[in-house]
């Protein structure tokens, strides 16, 4: 249902652009999207939430539409002043998933990736990277738990090597761009490995 604005009053109307094919549903004010609504692109892109003086402002969904009518979804959750900001879940085309604080449209804070290979990045971000404390689960079940900067492995850490059977074996050390550069671990006991006598 349509309806035109009277002045400065809040209403709800559908307004349909010309160029481009796209389309607002959803409230306004002093001649904004201001309140909830429904906006879509001549590209495909369909944001539905919260606006703020014609800018995505709250809490909103944005999704890609297909041509055959399926919708993927690429980031829920906080904005504000039309970019990425607060909690939010982002949706990426490999198949990773991202939950954690955004700041400007990047990554930062506090979240956690899960990447489409099997590895997960629990921990500490900064503008869009791995950078802070985190822990880095390895898809065979190694983990990394220490300190990272500007996206890989660097300071003081530990590396869990996962055995074939089952033993972790851990690897202190010091980490510089994903490269150990100093490390101690335990010395294996040869006679650990060898089976009891009858």
């Amino acid at each position: 249902m349509s309806s035109r604005a009277n002045g400065s009053n809040s209403v709800v109307r559908c307004l349909r652009y010309t160029t481009g094919g796209g389309y607002y549903q959803g409230m306004w004010l002093h001649g904004q999207h201001h309140g909830y609504g429904v906006k879509a692109s001549g590209r495909g892109l369909i944001y539905e939430g919260q606006w703020r003086r014609g800018q995505r402002h709250g809490y909103g969904t944005l999704r890609r539409l297909f041509e055959n009518g399926h919708a993927q979804r690429l980031y829920v959750g906080q904005w504000a002043a039309n970019v990425r900001s607060g909690e939010g879940k982002q949706y990426y085309d490999d198949g990773s998933v991202y939950y954690g604080h955004w700041l400007d449209n990047e990554r930062s804070g506090r979240g956690i990736l899960w990447h489409a290979d099997g590895r997960i990045y629990v921990g500490e971000w900064l503008k869009d990277v791995m950078h802070g404390r985190g822990v880095l689960y390895a898809a065979n079940g190694n983990r990394y738990v220490g300190e990272f900067a500007g996206g890989c492995k660097s300071g003081i850490g530990v590396y869990y090597h996962q055995s074939s059977e089952g033993q972790s074996v851990q690897q202190h050390g010091l980490w510089s761009d994903n490269i150990c550069t100093a490390s101690l671990m335990p010395l294996r006991n040869p006679t650990s490995s060898t089976k009891p006598s009858l």
